[in-house]
């Protein structure tokens, strides 16, 4: 059998490597990338701070590893009827499944301000620490647009910000961070949120919610319920657009339906994970889930005994804050979630994925002295009732 997998990105790295482990040589596979290399790309908002390193691993090398096939593209259409692929460059790639991992697009909010973009050059925000540092900017607003985003980002970059205001001893300078969530990542549960308020709080970082936000000239900003905010900067995060596909099955917004198990609703043969689907949660740590529901699913097919199982989400996340950095984890099911400053999960990656996650510790340079870590995922399913102390 013969996978296609679109992207090049956390979902398709993580299905490419849960398909090999699973299907091993029953399925032979295609990468097809519009970039050269694998990026790291939510460690990229610590990288103006100097609090982490997207970092790039050669998809060649990858290739190599697993016996995969690489080509430099992207899929431009879906030609269902006939199994087949067309490519930016105008050249076609046949398929007996196709896995479309292709992300979302980011799209800026608003004009005349800066827009966050993991994928932008990390020093675009060097300009905005280098005024608050000379005293040219004395606040600065980072803002969550309504819309199809993920907020975590803005939360990193107001903190980071106020570590290294802090850490200068600059007083006078105000910095706010303003999203339509209700409370502090509440996506996390209220044990999180709890938790990020309080860092909020401790850190000097004003929080206004339930903000549907309005940036006007000026640096004014209406938040939708009579509240408004000035900042002489503001930063704001892109608002996701789907990938839009010709040939796929897509939404209103361009995002591509799926069912549980990953499947392209509508389109026979084609699976897709990751921010490009209608899930509405874009988080990396949910694409490798969808991406391991699909690499089941698709092993399954191809006579590996495995048993596939739906997509369950569960949200794993670290706050990075350039001090403790706390993990956040929510099964869905769970209102309340948690949070802790050890890993909630192992190996300690910033995306937890199966596959992705002891895949990138096992690549990163080791201290000197260090001991290799090795680690073994393990799932016990306990479904039922726990016998109480007379029993």
């Amino acid at each position: 059998m013969h996978v296609v997998i679109a992207g090049g990105g956390v979902a398709a790295v993580e299905a490419a490597l849960a398909l090999r482990d699973l299907a091993g040589d029953r399925v032979s596979m295609t990468l097809v990338s519009p970039r050269p290399d694998f990026v790291l790309t939510p460690m990229a908002v610590g990288e103006p701070f100097s609090a982490g390193h997207a970092g790039r691993r050669h998809l060649e090398a990858l290739a190599d590893e697993i016996g995969i096939g690489v080509v430099a593209g992207a899929v431009t259409r879906v030609r269902r009827d006939d199994h087949t692929v067309e490519l930016t460059d105008g050249s076609e790639l046949g398929y007996d499944v196709l896995l479309l991992a292709p992300g979302a697009r980011p799209v800026a909010a608003y004009g005349h301000v800066h827009t966050f973009a993991a994928e932008d050059d990390p020093t675009a925000l060097s300009g905005l620490i280098a005024d608050l540092e000379e005293g040219w900017s004395h606040s600065v607003a980072f803002v969550v647009p309504p819309g199809v985003t993920w907020p975590l980002p803005a939360y990193e970059l107001a903190l980071l910000t106020a570590r290294d205001v802090r850490a200068m001893g600059l007083d006078d300078v105000t910095i706010t961070l303003i999203t339509p969530e209700t409370r502090p990542l509440d996506v996390f549960g209220t044990e999180a949120s709890d938790a990020v308020a309080g860092i909020l709080d401790d850190m000097g970082v004003a929080f206004e919610g339930s903000a549907q936000a309005d940036v006007r000239a000026g640096g004014h900003i209406e938040l939708g319920d009579g509240r408004t905010v000035d900042a002489q900067r503001i930063v704001a995060l892109a608002v996701l657009d789907g990938p839009r596909i010709a040939g796929v099955p897509r939404d209103e917004n361009g995002f591509i339906p799926i069912d549980g198990h990953a499947r392209v609703i509508g389109a026979e043969d084609v699976y897709a994970a990751g921010d490009g689907t209608t899930f509405p949660v874009k988080q990396g740590g949910i694409a490798t889930q969808q991406a391991d529901a699909a690499a089941e699913a698709i092993a399954a097919r191809a006579g590996a005994p495995v048993t596939p199982q739906p997509f369950r989400p569960v949200l794993r996340g670290q706050l990075l804050t350039g001090a403790d950095s706390p993990f956040l984890r929510r099964d869905t099911a769970d209102r309340h979630g948690e949070t802790a400053e050890a890993a909630l999960w192992w190996p300690p990656t910033k995306v937890a994925g199966r596959y992705l996650g002891p895949w990138l510790v096992e690549r990163e340079p080791r201290r000197q002295g260090a001991p290799a870590e090795r680690s073994i995922d393990i799932e016990v399913p306990l479904e039922h009732d726990v016998p109480d102390a007379a029993g």
